[in-house]
Protein backbone atom coordinates (compact mmCIF):
# COMPACT_ATOMS: atom_id res chain seq x y z
CA UNK A 1 0.00 0.00 0.00
CA UNK A 2 2.90 2.35 0.76
CA UNK A 3 4.46 1.78 -2.67
CA UNK A 4 1.06 2.27 -4.30
CA UNK A 5 0.44 5.52 -2.42
CA UNK A 6 3.87 6.85 -3.32
CA UNK A 7 3.35 5.89 -6.96
CA UNK A 8 0.01 7.66 -7.21
CA UNK A 9 1.24 10.63 -5.18
CA UNK A 10 3.95 11.10 -7.82
CA UNK A 11 1.23 12.20 -10.24
CA UNK A 12 0.90 15.96 -10.01
CA UNK A 13 -2.44 17.39 -8.96
CA UNK A 14 -2.55 19.19 -12.29
CA UNK A 15 -2.19 15.89 -14.12
CA UNK A 16 -5.00 14.36 -12.06
CA UNK A 17 -7.15 17.35 -12.92
CA UNK A 18 -6.42 16.84 -16.63
CA UNK A 19 -7.24 13.13 -16.35
CA UNK A 20 -10.47 13.96 -14.52
CA UNK A 21 -11.44 16.40 -17.28
CA UNK A 22 -10.71 13.81 -19.98
CA UNK A 23 -12.68 11.04 -18.30
CA UNK A 24 -15.59 13.26 -17.29
CA UNK A 25 -16.36 14.70 -20.71
CA UNK A 26 -19.74 12.95 -20.73
CA UNK A 27 -20.31 12.50 -16.98
CA UNK A 28 -23.87 11.54 -16.04
CA UNK A 29 -24.82 10.64 -12.48
CA UNK A 30 -27.44 8.12 -11.41
CA UNK A 31 -29.82 7.67 -8.51
CA UNK A 32 -29.12 3.95 -8.72
CA UNK A 33 -25.50 4.37 -7.63
CA UNK A 34 -24.28 4.21 -4.04
CA UNK A 35 -21.95 6.90 -2.75
CA UNK A 36 -18.38 5.67 -2.87
CA UNK A 37 -16.61 5.55 0.51
CA UNK A 38 -13.68 7.96 0.96
CA UNK A 39 -11.38 4.94 1.24
CA UNK A 40 -11.79 1.23 0.90
CA UNK A 41 -13.50 -1.03 -1.62
CA UNK A 42 -15.45 0.19 -4.63
CA UNK A 43 -17.51 -1.61 -7.25
CA UNK A 44 -17.77 -0.47 -10.87
CA UNK A 45 -20.20 -1.71 -13.52
CA UNK A 46 -18.56 -1.78 -16.95
CA UNK A 47 -20.96 -1.90 -19.90
CA UNK A 48 -19.57 -2.90 -23.28
CA UNK A 49 -21.67 -0.90 -25.73
CA UNK A 50 -22.50 -2.54 -29.07
CA UNK A 51 -24.10 0.77 -30.02
CA UNK A 52 -25.34 0.45 -33.56
CA UNK A 53 -28.25 -0.87 -35.56
CA UNK A 54 -31.66 0.43 -36.59
CA UNK A 55 -34.51 1.15 -34.20
CA UNK A 56 -37.22 -1.50 -34.34
CA UNK A 57 -40.72 -0.10 -33.69
CA UNK A 58 -42.20 -3.52 -32.97
CA UNK A 59 -40.11 -4.09 -29.83
CA UNK A 60 -39.42 -0.37 -29.22
CA UNK A 61 -35.73 -1.16 -29.04
CA UNK A 62 -32.57 -1.34 -31.10
CA UNK A 63 -31.78 -4.64 -32.74
CA UNK A 64 -28.24 -4.68 -31.38
CA UNK A 65 -27.68 -4.60 -27.64
CA UNK A 66 -24.88 -4.04 -25.17
CA UNK A 67 -22.26 -6.74 -25.48
CA UNK A 68 -20.89 -6.98 -21.96
CA UNK A 69 -21.89 -6.33 -18.36
CA UNK A 70 -18.90 -6.74 -16.09
CA UNK A 71 -18.68 -5.96 -12.39
CA UNK A 72 -15.25 -4.99 -11.06
CA UNK A 73 -14.67 -4.91 -7.28
CA UNK A 74 -11.38 -3.41 -6.05
CA UNK A 75 -10.83 -4.13 -2.37
CA UNK A 76 -7.54 -3.11 -0.70
CA UNK A 77 -8.73 -4.60 2.59
CA UNK A 78 -8.83 -8.07 1.05
CA UNK A 79 -5.87 -7.43 -1.23
CA UNK A 80 -7.66 -8.43 -4.43
CA UNK A 81 -9.66 -7.32 -7.43
CA UNK A 82 -12.67 -9.47 -8.32
CA UNK A 83 -14.49 -9.61 -11.64
CA UNK A 84 -17.93 -11.07 -12.24
CA UNK A 85 -19.81 -10.92 -15.53
CA UNK A 86 -23.59 -10.79 -15.65
CA UNK A 87 -24.80 -13.06 -18.48
CA UNK A 88 -26.31 -10.98 -21.27
CA UNK A 89 -28.91 -13.77 -21.71
CA UNK A 90 -30.01 -13.79 -18.05
CA UNK A 91 -33.81 -13.89 -17.89
CA UNK A 92 -35.21 -10.82 -16.12
CA UNK A 93 -38.46 -8.87 -15.69
CA UNK A 94 -38.53 -5.12 -15.18
CA UNK A 95 -40.68 -2.02 -15.45
CA UNK A 96 -39.60 1.12 -17.29
CA UNK A 97 -41.66 4.26 -17.71
CA UNK A 98 -44.82 2.46 -16.66
CA UNK A 99 -44.40 -0.45 -19.08
CA UNK A 100 -43.78 -3.98 -17.80
CA UNK A 101 -41.26 -6.13 -19.65
CA UNK A 102 -41.40 -9.84 -18.88
CA UNK A 103 -39.16 -12.76 -19.86
CA UNK A 104 -36.47 -10.44 -21.19
CA UNK A 105 -32.78 -11.05 -21.66
CA UNK A 106 -30.67 -8.87 -19.41
CA UNK A 107 -29.11 -6.99 -22.30
CA UNK A 108 -32.57 -5.94 -23.52
CA UNK A 109 -32.63 -3.48 -20.61
CA UNK A 110 -30.00 -1.48 -22.47
CA UNK A 111 -32.07 -1.26 -25.65
CA UNK A 112 -35.36 -0.57 -23.87
CA UNK A 113 -33.74 2.17 -21.79
CA UNK A 114 -32.11 3.64 -24.86
CA UNK A 115 -35.48 4.13 -26.52
CA UNK A 116 -36.23 5.80 -29.86
CA UNK A 117 -33.97 8.74 -29.05
CA UNK A 118 -30.93 6.47 -28.71
CA UNK A 119 -30.06 7.93 -25.32
CA UNK A 120 -27.05 6.09 -23.91
CA UNK A 121 -27.43 7.68 -20.44
CA UNK A 122 -31.01 6.38 -20.21
CA UNK A 123 -29.87 2.94 -21.35
CA UNK A 124 -27.28 2.94 -18.56
CA UNK A 125 -29.90 4.06 -16.02
CA UNK A 126 -32.18 1.13 -16.77
CA UNK A 127 -29.30 -1.34 -16.62
CA UNK A 128 -28.32 0.05 -13.20
CA UNK A 129 -31.95 -0.19 -12.09
CA UNK A 130 -32.18 -3.85 -13.13
CA UNK A 131 -28.85 -4.62 -11.43
CA UNK A 132 -30.16 -3.11 -8.19
CA UNK A 133 -33.38 -5.12 -8.57
CA UNK A 134 -31.71 -8.49 -9.15
CA UNK A 135 -28.54 -8.00 -7.09
CA UNK A 136 -29.81 -6.64 -3.76
CA UNK A 137 -27.15 -5.89 -1.20
CA UNK A 138 -24.51 -5.09 -3.80
CA UNK A 139 -23.80 -1.37 -4.00
CA UNK A 140 -22.57 -0.08 -7.37
CA UNK A 141 -20.40 3.00 -6.85
CA UNK A 142 -19.61 3.90 -10.47
CA UNK A 143 -20.43 2.84 -14.00
CA UNK A 144 -18.53 3.08 -17.27
CA UNK A 145 -20.24 2.59 -20.63
CA UNK A 146 -17.45 1.92 -23.11
CA UNK A 147 -18.08 1.62 -26.83
CA UNK A 148 -16.00 0.12 -29.64
CA UNK A 149 -14.04 3.32 -30.29
CA UNK A 150 -13.07 3.67 -26.64
CA UNK A 151 -11.97 0.04 -26.41
CA UNK A 152 -9.78 0.33 -29.50
CA UNK A 153 -8.39 3.63 -28.24
CA UNK A 154 -7.43 2.14 -24.88
CA UNK A 155 -5.77 -0.88 -26.52
CA UNK A 156 -3.75 1.51 -28.69
CA UNK A 157 -2.85 3.64 -25.66
CA UNK A 158 -1.58 0.54 -23.86
CA UNK A 159 0.47 -0.36 -26.93
CA UNK A 160 -1.57 -3.40 -27.96
CA UNK A 161 -1.99 -6.45 -25.72
CA UNK A 162 -0.07 -9.74 -25.74
CA UNK A 163 -2.62 -12.56 -25.53
CA UNK A 164 -2.31 -16.34 -25.41
CA UNK A 165 -4.98 -17.25 -27.98
CA UNK A 166 -6.32 -20.68 -27.05
CA UNK A 167 -7.47 -21.96 -30.48
CA UNK A 168 -8.30 -20.93 -34.04
CA UNK A 169 -10.89 -18.18 -34.35
CA UNK A 170 -12.28 -17.89 -37.85
CA UNK A 171 -15.32 -16.16 -39.26
CA UNK A 172 -15.10 -14.45 -42.63
CA UNK A 173 -18.54 -15.21 -44.09
CA UNK A 174 -21.28 -15.08 -41.43
CA UNK A 175 -22.27 -11.42 -41.25
CA UNK A 176 -24.36 -12.07 -38.13
CA UNK A 177 -21.08 -11.94 -36.21
CA UNK A 178 -17.98 -9.79 -36.51
CA UNK A 179 -15.21 -11.04 -38.77
CA UNK A 180 -12.16 -12.65 -37.20
CA UNK A 181 -9.17 -14.69 -38.33
CA UNK A 182 -6.77 -15.55 -35.50
CA UNK A 183 -4.41 -18.50 -35.23
CA UNK A 184 -3.69 -20.09 -31.83
CA UNK A 185 -0.60 -19.08 -29.86
CA UNK A 186 0.94 -16.19 -27.96
CA UNK A 187 0.63 -12.99 -29.99
CA UNK A 188 0.07 -9.24 -29.91
CA UNK A 189 -3.51 -8.13 -30.55
CA UNK A 190 -4.10 -4.55 -31.64
CA UNK A 191 -7.19 -2.44 -32.30
CA UNK A 192 -9.72 -4.36 -34.40
CA UNK A 193 -8.21 -7.80 -33.79
CA UNK A 194 -8.42 -7.30 -30.02
CA UNK A 195 -12.04 -6.14 -30.30
CA UNK A 196 -13.00 -9.10 -32.50
CA UNK A 197 -11.32 -11.47 -30.03
CA UNK A 198 -13.17 -10.25 -26.94
CA UNK A 199 -16.50 -10.00 -28.81
CA UNK A 200 -16.30 -13.41 -30.49
CA UNK A 201 -19.44 -15.49 -29.92
CA UNK A 202 -19.81 -17.37 -33.19
CA UNK A 203 -19.39 -20.84 -31.64
CA UNK A 204 -19.21 -20.06 -27.92
CA UNK A 205 -21.62 -19.91 -25.02
CA UNK A 206 -22.09 -16.67 -23.13
CA UNK A 207 -20.00 -18.10 -20.28
CA UNK A 208 -17.01 -18.93 -22.50
CA UNK A 209 -17.20 -15.47 -24.02
CA UNK A 210 -17.09 -13.64 -20.70
CA UNK A 211 -14.27 -15.91 -19.53
CA UNK A 212 -12.30 -14.84 -22.62
CA UNK A 213 -12.98 -11.18 -21.83
CA UNK A 214 -11.81 -11.62 -18.25
CA UNK A 215 -8.69 -13.45 -19.43
CA UNK A 216 -7.94 -10.58 -21.83
CA UNK A 217 -8.15 -8.13 -18.92
CA UNK A 218 -5.83 -10.27 -16.79
CA UNK A 219 -3.22 -10.42 -19.53
CA UNK A 220 -3.52 -6.70 -20.30
CA UNK A 221 -3.00 -5.90 -16.62
CA UNK A 222 0.16 -8.02 -16.42
CA UNK A 223 1.56 -6.34 -19.51
CA UNK A 224 0.77 -2.83 -18.30
CA UNK A 225 2.23 -3.02 -14.79
CA UNK A 226 2.19 -0.12 -12.33
CA UNK A 227 5.03 1.82 -14.00
CA UNK A 228 3.52 1.65 -17.47
CA UNK A 229 0.08 2.40 -16.04
CA UNK A 230 1.28 5.64 -14.47
CA UNK A 231 3.26 6.64 -17.56
CA UNK A 232 0.32 6.02 -19.92
CA UNK A 233 -2.51 7.42 -17.79
CA UNK A 234 -2.89 10.56 -19.89
CA UNK A 235 -3.29 8.71 -23.19
CA UNK A 236 -5.57 6.10 -21.62
CA UNK A 237 -7.76 8.81 -20.08
CA UNK A 238 -8.04 10.64 -23.40
CA UNK A 239 -9.02 7.41 -25.17
CA UNK A 240 -11.62 6.76 -22.49
CA UNK A 241 -13.04 10.26 -22.35
CA UNK A 242 -13.65 10.57 -26.07
CA UNK A 243 -16.01 7.62 -26.27
CA UNK A 244 -17.46 6.65 -22.88
CA UNK A 245 -20.36 7.64 -20.69
CA UNK A 246 -19.71 7.50 -16.95
CA UNK A 247 -20.58 9.14 -13.66
CA UNK A 248 -16.89 9.51 -12.78
CA UNK A 249 -15.83 13.14 -12.57
CA UNK A 250 -13.86 15.48 -10.34
CA UNK A 251 -10.30 15.41 -9.01
CA UNK A 252 -11.23 13.81 -5.67
CA UNK A 253 -13.15 10.92 -7.26
CA UNK A 254 -10.50 10.26 -9.89
CA UNK A 255 -7.67 10.41 -7.35
CA UNK A 256 -9.45 7.87 -5.14
CA UNK A 257 -10.00 5.52 -8.08
CA UNK A 258 -6.42 5.91 -9.31
CA UNK A 259 -5.16 4.72 -5.94
CA UNK A 260 -7.41 1.66 -6.13
CA UNK A 261 -6.37 0.92 -9.72
CA UNK A 262 -2.68 1.29 -8.88
CA UNK A 263 -3.15 -0.99 -5.88
CA UNK A 264 -4.83 -3.62 -8.05
CA UNK A 265 -1.86 -3.65 -10.44
CA UNK A 266 0.21 -5.54 -7.87
CA UNK A 267 -2.53 -8.04 -7.05
CA UNK A 268 -4.08 -10.92 -9.00
CA UNK A 269 -7.46 -10.55 -10.65
CA UNK A 270 -9.92 -13.13 -9.35
CA UNK A 271 -12.76 -14.35 -11.55
CA UNK A 272 -15.96 -14.86 -9.55
CA UNK A 273 -18.37 -17.12 -11.45
CA UNK A 274 -22.01 -16.21 -11.83
CA UNK A 275 -24.11 -19.07 -10.47
CA UNK A 276 -26.93 -20.08 -12.80
CA UNK A 277 -29.76 -22.55 -12.47
CA UNK A 278 -29.99 -23.25 -16.19
CA UNK A 279 -27.66 -22.10 -18.97
CA UNK A 280 -29.93 -23.13 -21.88
CA UNK A 281 -33.51 -22.46 -20.82
CA UNK A 282 -35.59 -22.18 -23.99
CA UNK A 283 -38.67 -20.04 -24.54
CA UNK A 284 -40.74 -19.58 -27.71
CA UNK A 285 -41.23 -15.85 -28.23
CA UNK A 286 -44.22 -14.08 -29.77
CA UNK A 287 -42.83 -14.49 -33.29
CA UNK A 288 -42.42 -18.25 -32.83
CA UNK A 289 -38.62 -18.11 -32.53
CA UNK A 290 -36.94 -20.23 -29.87
CA UNK A 291 -34.81 -18.10 -27.54
CA UNK A 292 -32.11 -19.45 -25.22
CA UNK A 293 -31.95 -17.90 -21.75
CA UNK A 294 -29.76 -18.19 -18.68
CA UNK A 295 -31.82 -18.51 -15.51
CA UNK A 296 -30.90 -18.13 -11.86
CA UNK A 297 -32.58 -17.89 -8.45
CA UNK A 298 -32.41 -15.33 -5.62
CA UNK A 299 -30.45 -17.85 -3.54
CA UNK A 300 -27.92 -18.50 -6.31
CA UNK A 301 -27.56 -14.78 -7.04
CA UNK A 302 -26.90 -14.14 -3.34
CA UNK A 303 -24.17 -16.79 -3.44
CA UNK A 304 -22.71 -15.08 -6.49
CA UNK A 305 -22.73 -11.70 -4.72
CA UNK A 306 -21.19 -13.07 -1.53
CA UNK A 307 -18.45 -14.79 -3.50
CA UNK A 308 -17.79 -11.71 -5.60
CA UNK A 309 -17.67 -9.22 -2.71
CA UNK A 310 -16.48 -11.11 0.32
CA UNK A 311 -14.67 -14.32 -0.57
CA UNK A 312 -10.91 -14.17 -0.70
CA UNK A 313 -9.79 -17.67 -1.68
CA UNK A 314 -6.05 -18.00 -1.77
CA UNK A 315 -4.41 -19.71 -4.68
CA UNK A 316 -3.78 -23.42 -4.26
CA UNK A 317 -0.43 -24.26 -2.73
CA UNK A 318 1.61 -26.00 -5.44
CA UNK A 319 3.38 -28.18 -2.87
CA UNK A 320 0.11 -29.86 -1.93
CA UNK A 321 -0.11 -31.31 -5.46
CA UNK A 322 3.55 -32.20 -5.79
CA UNK A 323 5.66 -35.24 -4.86
CA UNK A 324 7.76 -35.24 -1.74
CA UNK A 325 11.32 -33.80 -1.54
CA UNK A 326 10.65 -30.60 -3.44
CA UNK A 327 11.72 -27.06 -2.65
CA UNK A 328 9.14 -24.31 -2.76
CA UNK A 329 8.92 -20.55 -2.44
CA UNK A 330 6.10 -18.16 -3.13
CA UNK A 331 6.23 -14.46 -3.85
CA UNK A 332 4.45 -11.56 -5.46
CA UNK A 333 0.89 -12.27 -4.31
CA UNK A 334 1.57 -14.14 -1.04
CA UNK A 335 -1.12 -16.81 -1.23
CA UNK A 336 -1.45 -19.20 1.70
CA UNK A 337 -3.95 -21.95 0.91
CA UNK A 338 -3.67 -25.71 1.09
CA UNK A 339 -4.62 -28.00 -1.76
CA UNK A 340 -5.34 -31.65 -2.21
CA UNK A 341 -4.36 -34.42 -4.53
CA UNK A 342 -1.13 -35.92 -5.80
CA UNK A 343 0.68 -36.11 -9.08
CA UNK A 344 0.96 -39.79 -9.80
CA UNK A 345 1.66 -40.23 -13.49
CA UNK A 346 -1.47 -41.13 -15.38
CA UNK A 347 -3.83 -40.27 -12.51
CA UNK A 348 -6.47 -37.52 -12.37
CA UNK A 349 -8.46 -38.88 -15.35
CA UNK A 350 -5.49 -38.58 -17.70
CA UNK A 351 -4.78 -41.02 -20.50
CA UNK A 352 -1.77 -41.77 -22.67
CA UNK A 353 -1.10 -39.25 -25.41
CA UNK A 354 -2.25 -40.47 -28.81
CA UNK A 355 0.24 -41.23 -31.58
CA UNK A 356 -1.62 -38.80 -33.85
CA UNK A 357 -0.90 -35.90 -31.53
CA UNK A 358 2.74 -36.87 -31.24
CA UNK A 359 2.96 -36.95 -35.04
CA UNK A 360 1.39 -33.49 -35.29
CA UNK A 361 3.95 -32.08 -32.85
CA UNK A 362 6.82 -33.73 -34.72
CA UNK A 363 5.91 -31.71 -37.79
CA UNK A 364 6.66 -28.53 -35.82
CA UNK A 365 10.20 -29.51 -34.79
CA UNK A 366 11.98 -28.16 -37.91
CA UNK A 367 10.26 -24.78 -37.46
CA UNK A 368 11.51 -23.95 -33.95
CA UNK A 369 15.13 -23.71 -32.73
CA UNK A 370 14.53 -25.57 -29.46
CA UNK A 371 13.07 -28.94 -28.44
CA UNK A 372 9.31 -29.40 -28.87
CA UNK A 373 7.81 -30.72 -25.63
CA UNK A 374 4.52 -32.58 -25.18
CA UNK A 375 2.92 -34.04 -22.05
CA UNK A 376 2.73 -37.82 -21.88
CA UNK A 377 -1.00 -37.61 -21.16
CA UNK A 378 -4.21 -35.93 -22.25
CA UNK A 379 -7.57 -35.65 -20.52
CA UNK A 380 -10.03 -38.49 -20.87
CA UNK A 381 -12.70 -36.25 -22.37
CA UNK A 382 -10.35 -34.49 -24.78
CA UNK A 383 -10.78 -34.85 -28.53
CA UNK A 384 -7.71 -33.82 -30.48
CA UNK A 385 -8.23 -31.65 -33.52
CA UNK A 386 -7.59 -33.23 -36.91
CA UNK A 387 -3.81 -33.96 -36.87
CA UNK A 388 -3.61 -33.20 -40.59
CA UNK A 389 -5.02 -29.73 -40.11
CA UNK A 390 -3.05 -26.57 -39.21
CA UNK A 391 -5.05 -25.52 -36.18
CA UNK A 392 -4.07 -27.91 -33.42
CA UNK A 393 -0.29 -27.77 -33.85
CA UNK A 394 1.23 -24.49 -35.02
CA UNK A 395 4.64 -22.83 -35.14
CA UNK A 396 4.70 -19.03 -34.99
CA UNK A 397 6.90 -15.97 -34.58
CA UNK A 398 6.34 -13.12 -32.13
CA UNK A 399 8.07 -9.78 -31.58
CA UNK A 400 8.58 -8.20 -28.18
CA UNK A 401 7.97 -4.50 -27.49
CA UNK A 402 11.48 -3.69 -28.74
CA UNK A 403 10.86 -5.49 -32.03
CA UNK A 404 13.07 -8.51 -31.33
CA UNK A 405 11.53 -11.57 -33.03
CA UNK A 406 11.20 -14.95 -31.32
CA UNK A 407 9.93 -18.37 -32.39
CA UNK A 408 7.21 -20.38 -30.69
CA UNK A 409 4.77 -23.27 -31.03
CA UNK A 410 1.43 -24.29 -29.57
CA UNK A 411 -0.42 -27.62 -29.53
CA UNK A 412 -4.14 -27.65 -28.64
CA UNK A 413 -6.63 -30.21 -27.40
CA UNK A 414 -10.37 -29.62 -27.30
CA UNK A 415 -11.72 -30.40 -23.85
CA UNK A 416 -15.36 -29.56 -24.53
CA UNK A 417 -17.46 -27.32 -26.72
CA UNK A 418 -15.57 -24.04 -26.76
CA UNK A 419 -12.87 -25.25 -24.35
CA UNK A 420 -9.25 -25.75 -25.42
CA UNK A 421 -6.16 -26.45 -23.36
CA UNK A 422 -2.63 -26.78 -24.66
CA UNK A 423 1.12 -26.68 -24.33
CA UNK A 424 3.29 -23.93 -25.68
CA UNK A 425 6.97 -23.08 -26.05
CA UNK A 426 8.95 -20.02 -27.11
CA UNK A 427 12.51 -18.73 -26.92
CA UNK A 428 11.14 -15.44 -25.57
CA UNK A 429 12.12 -16.14 -21.96
CA UNK A 430 10.33 -13.22 -20.26
CA UNK A 431 6.98 -12.46 -21.91
CA UNK A 432 4.40 -10.40 -20.00
CA UNK A 433 2.34 -13.55 -19.37
CA UNK A 434 4.81 -14.63 -16.68
CA UNK A 435 5.77 -11.19 -15.38
CA UNK A 436 4.18 -11.84 -11.97
CA UNK A 437 3.75 -15.54 -11.15
CA UNK A 438 1.83 -16.09 -7.95
CA UNK A 439 4.13 -18.90 -6.86
CA UNK A 440 7.15 -20.93 -7.90
CA UNK A 441 7.96 -24.53 -7.08
CA UNK A 442 10.92 -26.80 -7.91
CA UNK A 443 10.10 -30.44 -8.62
CA UNK A 444 12.83 -32.86 -9.67
CA UNK A 445 15.09 -30.02 -10.77
CA UNK A 446 12.47 -28.18 -12.87
CA UNK A 447 11.23 -24.87 -11.44
CA UNK A 448 7.59 -24.11 -12.24
CA UNK A 449 5.86 -20.72 -12.28
CA UNK A 450 2.13 -20.65 -11.49
CA UNK A 451 -0.43 -18.14 -12.79
CA UNK A 452 -3.76 -18.27 -10.98
CA UNK A 453 -6.99 -16.30 -10.81
CA UNK A 454 -7.77 -17.06 -7.18
CA UNK A 455 -8.35 -20.78 -6.76
CA UNK A 456 -7.44 -22.29 -10.15
CA UNK A 457 -4.19 -22.46 -12.04
CA UNK A 458 -4.57 -21.01 -15.49
CA UNK A 459 -0.95 -21.41 -16.62
CA UNK A 460 2.05 -23.38 -15.37
CA UNK A 461 5.37 -22.42 -16.96
CA UNK A 462 9.04 -23.35 -16.69
CA UNK A 463 12.31 -22.48 -18.39
CA UNK A 464 14.51 -25.16 -19.89
CA UNK A 465 17.63 -24.39 -21.88
CA UNK A 466 16.92 -21.44 -24.15
CA UNK A 467 13.13 -21.81 -24.08
CA UNK A 468 10.11 -21.07 -21.93
CA UNK A 469 7.33 -23.68 -21.88
CA UNK A 470 3.88 -23.64 -20.33
CA UNK A 471 0.63 -25.57 -20.16
CA UNK A 472 -2.58 -23.51 -20.29
CA UNK A 473 -6.02 -24.34 -18.97
CA UNK A 474 -9.24 -23.82 -20.88
CA UNK A 475 -10.93 -20.44 -20.60
CA UNK A 476 -13.45 -21.97 -18.20
CA UNK A 477 -10.60 -23.76 -16.40
CA UNK A 478 -12.08 -27.22 -16.90
CA UNK A 479 -8.82 -28.94 -15.95
CA UNK A 480 -8.19 -29.47 -12.25
CA UNK A 481 -5.06 -28.14 -10.61
CA UNK A 482 -3.79 -31.71 -10.25
CA UNK A 483 -4.33 -32.37 -13.96
CA UNK A 484 -2.51 -29.16 -14.88
CA UNK A 485 0.51 -30.07 -12.78
CA UNK A 486 0.55 -33.63 -14.15
CA UNK A 487 0.64 -32.30 -17.72
CA UNK A 488 3.47 -29.92 -16.86
CA UNK A 489 5.52 -32.54 -15.00
CA UNK A 490 5.30 -35.11 -17.78
CA UNK A 491 6.15 -32.70 -20.62
CA UNK A 492 9.09 -34.21 -22.49
CA UNK A 493 10.90 -33.72 -25.83
CA UNK A 494 9.25 -35.34 -28.85
CA UNK A 495 11.64 -37.28 -31.07
CA UNK A 496 11.02 -39.33 -34.25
Amino acid sequence: MLCTTVGVAAIAIGQISTIASDIGLHAVGSKFLAKAPPSGAQTILVIGDDHSGPYDAACQCHLLHADTFMLVHMDPNQGQTSIMSIPRDLMVNFTWKGVSWTDQKFNSAYSVGEGPNRSVPLADQLVLKVVRQYFPGMAINHYIDINFDAFIGVVRAIGCVYVDVDHRYLNTTDQTYSKINLEPGYQKLCAGSALSYVRYRHTDSDFVRVARQQDFIRQAKEQLGLFNLLSKLDSIAKAFGEAITTDISGVKTVNSLLQLVAFSQSRPIRSAPFKSANTAYQVVNSSGTIEDYVTSTPALIKQSIDNFLYENPAAPTPGAHAPARTSQHTHAHHHHAAGTGSTTSGAHDLFALTAANQAAALQLAPSVPFPVLLPRFETGEATANDPSGPNDARAYTIADESGHVYQGYRVDWQQNTGGYYGIEGTNWLNPPLFANPSATLTIHGRTYMFIDDGSHWHDIGWRSGNALYWVSNTLLEDLSNAQMLSLAETAHPITP
